[in-house]
């Protein structure tokens, strides 16, 4: 058994050309195989219609060109029917309902109920019905455009008075609100004398053109909620004023601001309210993504504090990634501000591999303690894993804390900004030496680097000295951070997120959901269409180490040690150990240019090392 959705026209009547006229709009929806006396008693209930002393006539239109249709009995209701399920769209066929007294004297006269007012229209409270949303959205989009005619249906009270503010900003001219209740909107022209509303010629009886009163935010805002709908748009509050007067004429000042925010609110909803929809969201995030890891914490008085999200698509991913995590914390620019903490990788095509994301309300050490916390419980803890960051103190306590004993580096690119705010001397030559120094391969190298450090600054020696060689230099490193020197991809991912950071919290989360999806699709459909061992940055790296190993000489000293000659330096190789004295070998765990000259040397395809490095029992960045 199916549903119909059918239209009523009430409170109308009959013209000379069996037209119905001046009719009021609701509806119903009733069974397929519905009886007379169903049909009667839902419109009746419906229209709020006394049976027990009125009488109801239903008619209906098939053709403009045939008389209409009365329905009288359970026979018309069935051919009725028959006519509608050829079209279950609301507005196809519509009743026109009159009533009228038992002895048959007393006409309800439509002039009496809507006089002064016959562009009223009824509000309907749609049932749930997919025929009527399908019809809800259409009305909808109708009721935003720059046109009202009679007859037109709107599914609520908001929606006609937002349909006919706008339609007064389009057309110039102001109204007010006569009667206004839950089932009918009543509204008059400004101008008490003008009878007749056209709106190319909307004049006073003088013919003074109509003065407008000021615009409210909500009206405007209304307005330009399209421009907001792409988050990477920008548009203004005074591109707000320099849009209205051009297009309407309207002089904005502070109400340009206020549209701005009144139409963020109608598209994104209230802040306040985006945080009650997490308990839910998280909760079906849980059952469809199984094996993720998603937490919320609430303070003493029940009020946000902390949430927290690693999908089960990071964690499963995380096995095949290098051990080296890069944290940093962001800020939110929605009403109610907050911090934004991920923690992010390298995936085995050198790109961003986002772990987790969470919303603080600072980032202090409670905070970030609580972060590591739940990193623990999604990842654990593997060998030679390290964290990479910034200098906050809060991370480093953090760390220490929850990872006792796990090494923590730092960034070099924001030691060197710190260095470039302290010492102001040699700022040029400290540059090029300080990255060269700190991403020295050997001990030898980071030595000779540091002398002339110490030439252009002894101040700046000391300062790095005071920080720990081993936060900030390769060679020092405990474990091998491999080509991880910065927390770029940290900054690279809030740089991305940028835009969406404006956006209540809800909606930044879902923001991030996709983000990862989309990038993990993109990254699957590239793996199918990569026929290398490596991917494209790592194969390329690989390509040039090829390049460079064509001019150099090698002698053999065993069946895996090498003796690599480059001009007048020399370098020893060992395959089995996969290792160089040039520090290369081992630190970026790729074939340098002196393991590749001793393969060829060899007569022996890169194919056997790769193959080796690739399958050995850590996990490494290639996998």
């Amino acid at each position: 058994m199916s549903k119909i959705p059918i239209m009523l026209k009430s409170n109308g009547n009959w013209d000379n050309y069996g037209r119905f006229r001046d009719f009021e709009v609701d509806a119903i929806v009733v069974d397929d195989n519905a009886n007379y006396g169903i049909l009667s008693s839902t419109i009746a209930e419906q229209l709020s219609i006394d049976t027990s002393d009125k009488i109801i006539e239903i008619k209906y239109i098939v053709n403009e060109n045939c008389p209409p249709m009365e329905i009288r009995n359970d026979m018309g209701v069935r051919a009725y029917m028959e006519t509608k399920k050829e079209n279950k769209n609301l507005g196809s066929y519509p009743l026109c309902i009159s009533v009228r007294d038992f002895n048959m004297e007393l006409a309800i006269n439509n002039e009496s109920t809507s006089a002064g007012s016959s562009r009223s229209l009824n509000l309907l409270e749609f049932p749930s019905s997919p025929a009527i949303e399908e019809y809800q959205s259409e009305i909808i989009t109708e009721s935003t455009q720059t046109y009202i005619e009679e007859g037109q249906v709107y599914q609520d009270k908001q929606t006609v008075a937002a349909a006919m503010k706008n339609y007064s900003v389009m057309h110039k001219f102001q109204f007010r609100v006569k009667r206004s209740s839950h089932r009918s909107y009543w509204l008059i022209c400004v101008a008490e004398s003008y009878k007749k509303f056209q709106p190319s010629t909307h004049m006073l009886p003088n013919g003074r053109k109509f003065i407008q009163r000021k615009r409210t935010a909500a009206v405007l805002g209304s307005m330009v909620v399209p421009k907001y709908c792409d988050l990477k748009t920008v548009y203004t509050p005074k591109d707000i004023q320099t849009d209205m007067l051009s297009e309407h004429g309207l002089n904005l000042y502070m109400q340009a601001w206020r549209a701005k925010e009144k139409a963020l609110q109608f598209l994104r909803g209230n802040p306040c309210d985006s945080y009650n929809k997490l308990p839910k969201y998280f909760y079906i995030l849980e059952k469809n993504y199984p094996g993720s890891v998603v937490k919320l914490k609430k303070a003493a008085d029940d009020c946000f504090l902390y949430t927290f999200v690693a999908l089960c698509t990071s964690i499963n991913g995380w096995q095949h990634c290098r051990p080296v995590v890069v944290v940093d914390g962001t800020f939110l620019k929605s009403d109610y501000r907050g911090i934004m903490l991920t923690a992010s990788t390298m995936d085995s095509a050198g790109t961003i591999f986002p772990l987790a994301y969470a919303v603080v309300d600072s980032e202090n050490d409670a905070s970030w303690k609580w972060f590591f916390e739940q990193f623990k419980e999604a990842y654990g803890e593997r060998p030679s894993m390290c964290v990479v960051s910034d200098r906050h103190e809060s991370i480093l306590k953090a760390t220490s804390v929850v990872y006792p004993g796990l090494a923590h580096y730092s960034c070099m690119w924001h030691i060197w900004t710190n260095i470039r705010s302290k010492f102001k001397k040699g700022h040029l030559q400290l540059h090029e030496l300080y990255f060269a120094t700190a991403r020295s391969y050997t001990m030898d190298e980071f030595n000779e680097r540091m002398l002339k450090i110490e030439e252009v600054d002894l101040r700046v020696k000391s300062y790095l000295y005071d920080i720990g060689y081993h936060r900030w230099s390769r060679v020092h490193a405990t474990v091998n951070r491999t080509f991880t020197m910065t927390s770029n991809i940290a900054e690279s991912l809030n740089a991305v997120t940028k835009d969406a950071r404006e956006l209540p919290i809800f909606d930044l989360f879902e923001y991030m959901r996709t983000l990862l999806e989309r990038w993990t699709k993109e990254k699957l459909s590239k793996a199918k269409g990569t026929f290398t061992y490596l991917g494209h940055k790592y194969n390329k790296e690989l390509e040039d180490n090829s390049t460079l190993s064509q001019k150099l000489r090698v002698r053999a000293s065993t069946d895996h040690i090498h003796t690599v000659l480059d001009g007048v330096k020399r370098y020893i190789v060992c395959l089995e150990n996969k290792k160089c004295s040039c520090g290369q070998f081992q630190l970026d765990e790729l074939p340098c240019a002196h393991a590749l000259a001793a393969l060829r040397h060899r007569n022996e395809n890169i194919r056997k090392l790769l193959l080796s490095v690739l399958h050995k029992e850590e996990p490494s960045a290639y996998l």
